[in-house]
């Protein structure tokens, strides 16, 4: 079995058949798969959380293991916001460890974002998630 955490590369079909491989994820999936997908969650306004989840040979599409939804509010900035679906994808990953082999197929709906997809960040990662929001809504 192997462990992907903040691992931006897809992962080739060959490894895929030899190894299990979970993935820890910022995102509440079905929504902001792909990359970005905290940036991505206040943009779209879809609902913000954290999955552990099976890789596929799509993007973010394999069964889910666990997921929480996490609140965040519009006033900390992204780097704020990283840091506590960090800590919450985290926590999961240790609440969970014992049972990573139960899982649910996910919906096929919701999001998806490539890294070629543009967002502006006024103030970089010290943007307010709420000036992201009000940033992009103009693209």
């Amino acid at each position: 079995m192997i462990i992907s955490y903040n691992y931006k590369y897809i992962i080739k079909k060959d490894i895929l058949k030899h190894y299990k491989i979970i993935n820890l994820h910022i995102s509440y999936l079905p929504f902001n798969r792909g990359a970005n997908p905290n940036i991505w969650s206040f943009i779209d306004n879809t609902p913000k959380g954290v999955t552990i989840h099976y890789i596929d040979e799509g993007i973010d599409t394999g069964d889910i293991i666990s997921q929480k939804k996490v609140v965040l509010n519009k006033d900390m900035t992204l780097k704020t916001s990283y840091k506590k679906l960090h800590k919450h994808i985290q926590n999961l990953f240790k609440f969970k460890f014992n049972n990573l082999q139960k899982s649910k197929k996910q919906s096929k709906y919701g999001t998806i974002h490539y890294l070629k997809d543009k967002f502006i960040l006024p103030n970089g990662y010290d943007t307010t998630l709420k000036e992201l929001i009000d940033a992009n809504r103009k693209i």
